[in-house]
């Protein structure tokens, strides 16, 4: 259930090499910002919360489960009923079609288990940025601080240059960081509120 060509495709869009460039001049001027210990609050985004709810739909246990049990609920969200009851209809309807609280409790632990994957395989995917876009950078500085050590007449293009690349691993590694920081945000709202489901078909359905 890899999703990595999909996160290249929708998550790292390539920029096209005059954006890279025109990206590149604007941030000559600025100066150089250590982000090794930057901490990143993380947003819930949609278009994450999109592709983990589809991710959920591709992945739909046979049979009459907390998958169907969640879309009643949405089905009866215009309608003028309290929680309880809406958690208590749409049992009632499933369970005249097999489904049973310990199905609900299971399945739902299933897809939580399903979500964390996604979590480590994006975890992954995120190492992989950082190795390819921040880590090769900040090597080649530390290439060309080398240099300047022992080629003082090439010191001014040198400077130039680790000053270059390293705002562009700040830039790029800050971009990276960010949208990991909302994937687990986004992540993490689906996974509080199946564990909120949880909760509330164990105390609402009592069989």
């Amino acid at each position: 259930m890899s999703k990595k060509s999909l996160l290249r495709g929708i998550i790292f869009k390539e920029e096209n090499p005059s954006e890279k460039q025109k990206a590149s001049n604007e941030v000559k001027s600025s100066p150089v910002v250590n982000t090794a210990n930057v901490s990143i609050q993380g947003v819930a985004d949609n278009k994450f919360i999109t592709m983990l709810e589809e991710v959920i739909e591709k992945n739909n246990l046979p049979g009459q489960d907390y998958f169907e049990f969640k879309q009643a609920i949405e089905h009866m969200k215009s309608l003028a009923m309290d929680e309880k009851s809406k958690f208590q209809t749409a049992y009632t309807v499933l369970s005249l079609q097999g489904c049973k609280k310990d199905i609900l409790l299971s399945s739902i632990e299933k897809y939580i288990s399903i979500i964390q994957e996604q979590k480590k395989e994006f975890d992954a995917e995120m190492q992989l940025e950082l190795n390819s876009k921040v880590k090769s950078k900040l090597d080649e500085v530390e290439k060309s601080k080398k240099e300047m050590e022992n080629l003082s007449k090439r010191l001014n293009d040198l400077n130039s240059s680790i000053l270059c690349l390293s705002q562009d691993a700040q830039t790029e590694e800050m971009k990276i960081r960010a949208t990991e920081a909302n994937f687990k945000a986004s992540a993490d709202i689906i996974i509080s509120e199946m564990i909120s489901d949880k909760g509330k078909i164990e105390t609402f359905i009592t069989v």
